[in-house]
């Protein structure tokens, strides 16, 4: 029998009262625990780490060594995440101190310990190669794709603006068939908002869907056109081609009457500020006159969010395009402390509600 190991940084070490662990530990600082961790883990070694935004990463790094996990995050509050479903079938699971006592949690570590030391030592996990590209037109590529998101029941996103004038509406769903002779058709079940289906039935006039899913590390996104919808579900066709989605998080776009306004300083020079264009939990979108922000560098930033005060991090520029009449469309990842990422967090999911409404009534 081959035992499993917890790898554990110290500082949950310390909070968990770990100084005579009844399983084999490795305690050490996080930086030097991943390190270690990808170099020396066995493939049924449990990490347990605090939450940080690289976690995405480090789950590609297991797939990629061949380490199943599972993953514990540690956290001292509510987490709240679009894809939580799709993390559980990773072998991910968040712990909130909140809700648990230490005792119970160190019972739920010792339970995954003797579960996963229970596999045989003989049994070699080898990293399954991804049967996809992260862009492709390839009809066959395409339908193992959306094959392996239905086998693993991923949910994916899938938005609609349903006039120029109105926001874009996002629901998140599950492929629940692939239908026709050769597979051709995609049937969309599961909405969430569920009255998105019956909003786009009566007011979306049949218009493309746009749509991205997380899959073995990448986003990957598609457009759909609509074939029919019947009792709460949408059929669509196979899409002809797949596309790297550089959006990792689910976004919206404010509403203009209580726009969002963005400070940032650069290296030289007086502070810029414009309205955004779109934001999410980990970035934002804008147009803006000033040309000077470098790809790739970071800057300090203010955020200015609807009844809030201003919020002030860090923003990476990962991507610039000049556009006309001498305006530049910047994409920026933003860094802020947990507890300022609140205010962002509970501005989408009210800013999601508000466009939900705005659709709902909306006559045409």
């Amino acid at each position: 029998m081959e035992e499993s190991r917890v790898w554990i940084s110290n500082n949950i070490a310390r909070d968990l009262g770990l100084s005579d662990a009844p399983f084999p530990v490795k305690i050490m600082e996080l930086k030097d625990l991943l390190f270690d961790f990808f170099r020396d883990a066995q493939p049924r070694d449990i990490l347990v780490i605090p939450f940080i935004r690289e976690y995405q990463k480090i789950l590609e790094h297991m797939k990629d060594r061949g380490i199943v996990g599972p993953v514990i995050i540690y956290s001292q509050g509510d987490i709240l995440l679009m894809n939580a479903m799709e993390l559980a079938s990773q072998g991910v699971v968040f712990i909130d101190t909140q809700r648990f006592t230490r005792p119970v949690i160190m019972g739920f570590i010792s339970f995954l310990q003797r579960t996963q030391s229970q596999h045989t030592a003989d049994k070699v996990v080898s990293p399954e190669p991804r049967p996809f590209k992260a862009t492709t037109r390839d009809a066959a590529e395409i339908k193992g794709i959306f094959r392996e998101v239905m086998r693993n029941r991923l949910r994916i996103f899938v938005s609609c603006q349903f006039r120029d004038d109105l926001p874009t509406l996002t629901a998140t769903c599950e492929i629940i068939e692939m239908a026709g002779d050769v597979e051709t058709r995609l049937v969309l079940d599961k909405f969430n908002p569920q009255e998105f289906v019956g909003l786009y039935t009566t007011k979306g006039n049949k218009k493309p869907l746009n749509g991205y899913v997380t899959l073995g590390g990448e986003n990957l996104g598609f457009t759909l056109n609509m074939i029919h919808s019947v009792n709460n579900r949408i059929s669509v066709y196979l899409p002809s081609s797949i596309y790297e989605q550089k959006r990792k998080s689910f976004r919206v776009e404010p509403d203009p009457k209580e726009p969002i306004v963005l400070y940032i300083r650069p290296k030289q020079g007086p502070t810029q500020s414009s309205r955004i264009r779109d934001i999410s939990e980990g970035g934002l979108g804008l147009s803006m006159a000033y040309g000077n922000l470098e790809r790739g560098k970071a800057y300090p930033i203010a955020l200015k969010l609807p009844r809030t005060d201003i919020i002030l991090g860090d923003a990476k520029i990962v991507f610039k395009n000049a556009e006309k009449e001498m305006h530049v469309n910047y994409g920026m990842s933003i860094d802020f402390h947990p507890s300022d990422l609140k205010y962002i967090r509970t501005y989408i999911f009210k800013r999601q509600a508000g466009i939900l409404a705005s659709v709902r009534d909306l006559s045409i």
